[in-house]
């Protein structure tokens, strides 16, 4: 479409061209002085000034994409890494509402963004001017801040610094989100850098920020710890929220979960599932046990960060009448069931480091639960075991690759994965190994599948090596993000379970309730695409293994590349079936010999 020209010539209009380019050039240098460095970038007229700015910066990286909703996700990946916002850029218009499902995500998922949409200026809004829409606050109270600075001006020139520097505060805390940083542009668009507004100190942001998260004071961690020791409990442990480095909460998690000699029921996103210590991945075949759900049934359950996706899980947590105490990030409640007795809204990590030595210290108080050392974490370890044994042994039968070998496999293969929320994000929290030691992302804050491919590419950007896990539907949805990812330079290897529909709906009360056309028209919706026909008209390369071996040889290659594995959804749900049966009864029969 033709970008509408307004009336504006001679000297003003040049003057307006470079202070708009001026204008966006010390936004991106604040940007930078803050830490900012990656920008994902939709292509258009309008966006212009500010996509030279970021192009011309030699400490950015500029990534394009040709969907604006592809660009957003790959910013919300590379937020998701690095707890800093990449910089998401498209034109005016329609465009602009493109984003807005990876603005909501990293609403929920409290991930900091900063979402620039270029506008047209106050005389082309409301007379049917073209790609004007009104995109005032078009994104609701899914961000943390929204602003319109209006058509820059030297007249503002002392503001532009401070400006830059107030959005990168709103969105990185003490709640991280994304920010709406609308910039109406008038033409021309193409302008000098004239006079960029001088910086306080050098490389230094214009003024500090200091982000007071929520912290306990000395006396709660004290009142916390008396909660827990001397009790029989297991930690859940979820993802900590947005802005968390994993590494440092796994840690303190697995250190409180020795002192207490409780269980830790990992969810493969906390970073908490490596090797040794007292973790558990089995949780959702070991509570479907009834032998288990007795014997292994807590006094109080400590809920780290978000809650793992096993409903099984949450069920039986609700439904056993344990003490629950749940510690969550600021600015979320994590109460599903409304079950909690205790919220505990404070930086996650932090908590739990300081709760480990107050709680040693109360431990060496009292006598250890269970009567003796790791006799309780001990019975969970057991029943994982027996689990993983159990689930090794019945895919051990299978001639053909299914979706928990698929699971397992990029478990055993990868070090980082971002994974579907839909059956990809529970075949691996329920299937995977204990010690794997994979690290998962996954958009589970509106738990959608759109953006899984362009997320990936976003984690890719940052952390290199990622295997992104997806159904056949994501990776349709999905599609545009494949578009000039051969000529990326990262390394992502996409692995695509195709069972020719909506796999998790064949799980549903309503492929049983209802006949099998209308349930395929409505639910199923087989596709019939050739996924691999598809894959290679992106100029990508396409493995199709179809056995164990030869899937672990795809996954352990380097370079990009889209593994297609064919599964079939009947037999999908039977399988399940049999694994969590296998599992329960195995687990029961050791439980009875014990």
């Amino acid at each position: 479409m033709e970008p509408t020209i307004e009336p504006n010539s001679g000297t003003n209009a040049r003057n307006t061209a470079n202070a708009q380019a001026t204008f966006c050039a010390t936004l991106v240098d604040e940007w930078v002085r803050c830490g900012v460095t990656h920008a994902f970038v939709a292509p258009g007229s309008r966006s212009t000034p500010l996509a030279i700015a970021l192009e011309s910066h030699p400490a950015i990286r500029v990534e394009m994409f040709i969907d604006e909703r592809s660009a957003a996700f790959a910013a919300l990946g590379s937020g998701q890494v690095t707890g800093l916002p990449a910089v998401a850029l498209c034109t005016s218009g329609t465009a602009a509402t493109h984003f807005h499902a990876a603005v909501v995500e990293a609403h929920l998922s409290a991930v900091p963004m900063i979402v620039c949409t270029a506008d047209r200026p106050p005389e082309a809004r409301d007379v049917g001017a073209a790609q004007t829409i009104d995109q005032t606050a078009l994104y609701g109270n899914a961000v943390r801040w929204f602003h319109d600075p209006g058509v820059a001006s030297y007249d503002a020139a002392r503001t532009w610094r401070a400006l830059a520097d107030h959005v990168v505060a709103r969105t990185t805390g003490p709640v991280p989100g994304p920010v709406h940083l609308n910039l109406p542009f008038r033409e021309p668009l193409l302008g000098e850098v004239v006079d960029m507004p001088a910086t306080r100190a050098h490389e230094a942001p214009w003024s500090g920020q200091i982000h007071a998260k929520a912290l306990l004071g000395d006396w709660e961690i004290e009142d916390l710890a008396h909660r827990l020791v001397g009790r029989r409990g297991v930690i859940i442990a979820g993802h900590p929220g947005g802005g968390y480095v994993l590494g440092a909460y796994a840690a303190a998690a697995t250190v409180l979960a020795s002192v207490l000699d409780w269980p830790v029921l990992a969810c493969p996103r906390s970073g908490v599932r490596v090797e040794g210590g007292n973790i558990v991945a089995h949780f959702d075949g070991i509570v479907r046990s009834a032998t288990a759900r007795d014997a292994l049934k807590p006094d109080v359950i400590l809920r780290l960060g978000a809650p793992p996706a096993s409903k099984v899980l949450g069920q039986w947590a609700k439904e056993i009448g344990a003490e629950q105490i749940v510690v969550h990030s600021p600015g979320s409640y994590l109460d599903p069931d409304h079950v909690v007795a205790h919220h505990i809204e404070a930086d996650v990590a932090n908590t739990v480091d300081r709760l480990c030595a107050v709680a040693a210290r109360l431990n060496a108080e009292v006598s250890p639960p269970g009567g003796a050392p790791f006799v309780w974490s001990g019975a969970w370890r057991r029943a994982d075991s027996i689990a993983d044994q159990a689930i090794e042994s019945c895919l051990g039968s299978f001639d053909s690759l299914t979706d928990p070998h698929v699971a397992r496999a990029i478990a055993a293969k990868s070090r980082i994965a971002v994974v579907s929320s839909s059956m990809p994000i529970r075949d691996i929290e329920w299937y995977a190994s204990t010690g794997d030691g994979l690290l998962v992302y996954s958009n589970r804050g509106a738990n959608g599948i759109d953006g899984v491919v362009a997320t990936a590419i976003g984690v890719a950007s940052e952390l290199g090596a990622v295997t992104a896990y997806v159904g056949d539907v994501a990776f349709l949805h999905d599609l545009s993000s494949l578009t000039m990812l051969a000529s990326r330079n990262i390394d992502l290897r996409i692995v695509v379970t195709d069972n020719d529909g909506g796999g998790i709906f064949s799980f549903l009360p309503q492929a049983e309730a209802m006949p099998h056309g209308p349930f395929e028209k409505l639910f199923g919706t087989p596709h019939s695409t050739k996924l691999e026909v598809v894959a290679s008209g992106f100029g990508l390369r396409v493995d199709t293994p179809t056995t164990h071996a030869e899937l672990l040889n795809s996954l352990s290659a380097t370079g990009t590349r889209v593994i297609i594995v064919r599964t079939n959804r009947n037999e999908n749900v039977k399988l399940h079936e049999r694994l969590n049966s296998a599992v329960a009864s195995s687990i029961d029969e050791d439980f009875r010999a014990g």
